[in-house]
């Protein structure tokens, strides 16, 4: 249970009962080192409790991202580290469909874009971001997102996707923070 945040104005203590959803995005590789069609795949021979290397994990924590543990209390503020909002140029969709997707495009402190994924686009979400700020990113291999080879996602319980998480955090295959806001819609 999250319980507390670190930002750049000082820490906040957080009350779970009076605690409205934090905004979140969850960028999960589809292509990473030791990911196969079941999932990560723990290299042959590695010694109990040692972190896999995966390089674009790696590269994000040169940049300042925090590797997160398996018991995550508190989050940090990602110095630098910007998640972007934008409108997917897809008029047909809204025409055929009345709904718009949004771009979120986390971006690394000199701008490059680190990861990008489509959303549906919610209203609610983007209000809470803009009002806080901030945004809980979460990048990994194991996100509990997508289920294993041939699984449909009716099959693909909450409860296998929160092993998969709990797995990835278990590894050190799972990093984030809290990242700074950025609206273009």
């Amino acid at each position: 249970m999250l319980t507390g945040l670190e930002t750049a104005e000082g820490a906040v203590a957080l009350d779970p009962a009076q605690m409205r959803p934090m905004p979140t995005a969850l960028f999960e590789f589809r292509r990473a080192v030791g990911v196969g069609y079941f999932g990560y795949i723990e290299p042959e021979g590695a010694a109990p409790g040692e972190i896999p290397e995966e390089p674009q994990l790696e590269g994000a924590i040169l940049f300042g991202m925090r590797r997160l543990p398996p018991e995550i209390s508190d989050l940090y503020a990602i110095p630098g580290w910007e998640l972007h909002e934008l409108p997917d140029e897809q008029p047909q969709l809204e025409q055929s469909y009345g709904s718009t997707d949004s771009l979120l495009e986390l971006r690394t402190p000199d701008g490059e874009i680190y990861s990008r994924i489509c959303v549906p686009h919610n209203p609610e979400w983007t209000a809470a971001a803009l009002r806080l700020g901030y945004v809980v990113c979460l990048c990994g291999v194991e996100l509990g997102i997508r289920g294993p080879y041939a699984m449909t996602d009716a099959q693909h319980t909450p409860g296998m996707r929160y092993e998969s998480f709990r797995r990835g955090l278990a590894w050190g295959l799972t990093i984030g923070g809290l990242v700074t806001y950025v609206d273009h819609r």
